[in-house]
């Protein structure tokens, strides 16, 4: 019984001490993104730097909480989504930076195979047909892309 309560009382400390760790790297990451920041979005990228067919991962921190999304250029289009599969909360690119099909035409989640459309976000083939991605609004200023938290409730998109 002894044993029990003191396993307890460690494993409530190691969860707080998770908790509390957390908690010291979102607010080290919001003020670096604050620094990286203009007009209430991040910035993500230099346009010259983004090829048609490169994708860039990044992080938002909205509010209290953190968005794991990625920018794809897309024919010369600069797109922002956020990381997780509309069939499950898994990241698009299970294999890292594997967003793309083969062919290079659409976006893929390697785990369920979904296949997105690069510049609308909506799925056309495979477990979450008819949806879209959650789309980030993306901003183009002096040369730099621009990302932004979404309107609304994020809680749902977090982490």
């Amino acid at each position: 019984m002894a044993v029990t309560i003191y396993l307890s009382i460690i494993f409530l400390g190691l969860y707080l001490l998770g908790l509390a760790v957390r908690k010291v790297f979102l607010t080290r990451e919001a003020r670096r993104i604050k620094r990286e920041s203009r007009n209430g979005a991040r910035i993500v990228a230099r346009v010259k730097e983004m090829q048609p067919g490169s994708v860039r991962k990044f992080w938002l921190v909205c509010g209290k909480h953190r968005i794991d999304g990625f920018l794809v250029n897309y024919d010369g289009n600069f797109h922002a989504y956020v990381n997780r599969c509309r069939h499950m909360t898994t990241p698009l690119d299970f294999v890292r930076y594997q967003f793309f099909t083969e062919d290079r035409r659409h976006l893929i989640c390697l785990t369920h195979g979904a296949i997105y459309e690069p510049d609308s976000g909506l799925c056309i083939e495979g477990p979450c047909k008819g949806l879209s991605l959650y789309r980030l609004p993306v901003i183009m200023e002096r040369g730099e892309v621009l990302v932004g938290c979404p309107p609304g409730d994020v809680a749902v998109l977090a982490d």
